[in-house]
């Protein structure tokens, strides 16, 4: 619980500030240039598939964490560029990332065209605005290698919006009870896309990412796994990732944020207990 409330050394150092590129020094998006080359294999066990809109704010940072990325498999790194209409495509030419562009806005649409253009066995999804730690790609492919599990998912922490993560890990600590009462039955809600991967066959035998939803594509492809296999959270530290809390202040505060998880749950502990699904 004490590691809940500090924010871990490999972090700090992705947490710089910048309005545009331009205020980074050139040395340092050099060295994130440089560690990105290692994501560029042409035959790859992993790909690593982002879908990106707009994320000009956050994106070196994601890019910086994943550039500090140690694998013992070869690894692609693909973006999904869904329209973005800032700088976000200038930063990826930049650092030579390959890049698709879809044109179809909506997540499940970019999800899918990163799932039809992975070339790995193993398929990690991550997000624009979320830091990765050092071992994250192994930490979450090591597990697909059991045949019996279909997917994998791990925790998450929020990016401290001040030094302090005190306030932010009490809400983690308190989402994370109300996660544990999904996982008897409907564990698949507890996945979320900056955070989770399969085998890239398994995902297309499953009917790949379901376009026709323009949300909760990264739970129904983890519902649709489950028909063949296991989910596996990871309690490992070393798979927990970081992600923006941008989503979790649009509701104006932590407190607000906070009653409207538990407000919604408790209309759905019955579900979670009696273990009615969602129809496919």
């Amino acid at each position: 619980m004490t590691n809940r409330f500090i924010v871990p050394k490999w972090l700090k150092e992705h947490l710089f500030e910048y309005s545009s590129i331009e205020d980074i020094p050139k040395n340092q998006l050099e060295k994130i240039k440089t560690n990105l080359a290692k994501f560029s294999n042409l035959n790859p066990e992993v790909s690593i598939v982002m879908p990106v809109w707009n994320e000009e704010q956050n994106i070196i940072k994601t890019l910086s964490s994943i550039s500090q990325n140690k694998s013992n498999y070869k690894c692609e790194l693909i973006i999904i560029n869904n329209k973005s209409t800032d700088n976000t495509q200038k930063i990826l030419d930049y650092f030579n990332i390959h890049t698709i562009q879809e044109n179809k806005q909506g997540i499940s649409f970019a999800r899918q065209t990163g799932l039809e253009n992975a070339k790995g066995k193993f398929h990690l999804c991550v997000d624009g605005d979320t830091l990765y730690p050092p071992n994250w790609i192994d930490a979450m492919v090591e597990p697909l290698k059991e045949k019996k599990i279909t997917c994998v998912c791990a925790k998450h922490s929020f990016i401290p919006i001040n030094s302090s993560h005190v306030i932010l890990g009490l809400y983690e600590l308190a989402a994370e009870f109300l996660f544990a009462i999904r996982n008897r039955h409907r564990k698949y809600l507890n996945v979320l896309g900056f955070n989770f991967g399969f085998r890239t066959e398994d995902a297309k035998k499953a009917g790949g990412f379901n376009i026709s939803r323009p949300r909760w594509s990264d739970g129904w492809m983890a519902m649709s796994l489950m028909e063949s296999g296991e989910i596996y959270i990871i309690k490992s530290e070393t798979a927990r990732t970081w992600t923006s809390a941008r989503r979790l202040l649009a509701d104006g505060s932590l407190t607000k944020a906070f009653m409207k998880r538990i407000k919604k749950e408790i209309t759905r502990i019955k579900e979670y207990v009696t273990n009615p699904q969602i129809k496919k």
